[in-house]
């Protein structure tokens, strides 16, 4: 009887035990009403559906869009819950001890080189050399990239100042800046650049506007160059730890912003509809309310969480490439496979 007795004692803590590690393993994301913060331009795509109507993950916790200028971003993305940012600066931002995790990439590349009519397609890189290429975001996930192809093409570049004033170096690609497309497109309609390398949706309005047409797509360079088909990690959403332990809560979140992503890309009236959602939230928002869902296509807005092995592979490979390039853009090192700065079930 006092052995049965005992036996029963032992099997309780044991089953006690278990609910406590099991309760403590349960990490439950904590009441609030929460945002994911992007910048404007095509990442604010990615949480339009959010800007129209919260996603409700129970009576107590909700997560709503805000959208800001594109040079805000990295400020508001060290202090905020969730946020949009480009794959270097969530690097950058855990190398310095920020405390997040990356979830997903949210956008897998929208660049494109612009030329004017008469100007030459671009099949091969090495058609740059002897040319001048005006870029969107020195030191940013588009120059990087495009440095990084260009050497692994063999082809040199140098970077020049003032775009107004600078001559084409012999046999390389010399490389002038703008802020934006706005601030490119004009150097090569003006023939000061010879090809500009911008995103949508600009090539598809500002661009196409001015007489550009689209001369290569950086998205087909990188894949042919990597054999890979997906594009490149370009712009990701970021989590605060403690809420990415729920990982109900981020495969939910997750499975809204796909399932509103899809909605977008079926008809030019879902992608109207995620224009005129931003402008709600943002009123000064770049993107036209005459945006087309073959344009959001090519913005190449798609949710890839960072579980899944091919997610985790794309930011790794992106983050490496940006690293052979500029280390100080992701602060210093590329996060190894497997730390706690990768999302994982």
């Amino acid at each position: 009887m006092k052995k049965k007795s005992l036996l029963l004692i032992m099997a309780a803590v044991v089953l006690t035990a278990a609910i406590i590690v099991g309760a403590m393993a349960c990490t439950t994301v904590p009441d609030g009403e929460y945002v994911i913060v992007a910048p404007d331009g095509a990442p604010a795509l990615a949480i339009a559906g959010l800007a129209e109507e919260v996603f409700t993950y129970s009576d107590t916790v909700s997560v709503g869009a805000q959208v800001v200028n594109s040079s805000e971003i990295s400020k508001r993305a060290a202090t905020a819950d969730m946020a949009i940012v480009p794959a270097n600066v969530a690097a950058n931002l855990y190398n310095k001890g920020t405390d997040i995790k990356v979830i997903a990439t949210v956008t897998h590349g929208n660049l494109y080189m612009v030329g004017r009519a008469d100007t030459p397609e671009v099949t091969d890189l090495t058609q740059l050399e002897g040319q001048i290429v005006a870029s969107i975001g020195q030191n940013s996930v588009p120059d990087s990239l495009f440095k990084a192809m260009l050497t692994k093409a063999g082809v040199e570049y140098v970077v020049a100042g003032d775009p107004a004033n600078v001559t084409a170096a012999e046999g390389k690609v010399t490389l002038v800046y703008g802020s934006d497309g706005s601030a490119v497109i004009p150097l090569v309609v003006t023939g000061k650049a010879a090809y500009g390398i911008i995103g949508e949706p600009a090539v598809s309005t500002g661009a196409k506007n001015k007489g550009l047409t689209e001369k290569a797509s950086l998205q087909e360079l990188w894949n042919e160059a990597n054999n890979t088909t997906g594009g490149y990690s370009q712009a990701v959403l970021i989590m605060k730890s403690s809420l990415a332990e729920d990982t109900a809560f981020v495969n939910a979140l997750l499975e809204r912003l796909a399932a509103d992503v899809a909605a977008m890309t079926a008809d030019d009236e879902g992608a109207a509809a995620a224009a005129a959602a931003i402008k709600g939230v943002y009123e000064a928002t770049s993107l036209p309310a005459s945006i087309t869902a073959d344009i959001i296509k090519r913005s190449s807005v798609n949710i890839v969480s960072a579980a899944t092995e091919s997610g985790l592979d794309e930011i790794y490979s992106m983050l490496t490439t940006v690293a052979g390039v500029n280390a100080n853009s992701i602060g210093g090192s590329v996060p190894a496979k497997g730390s706690s700065f990768y999302f994982a079930q």
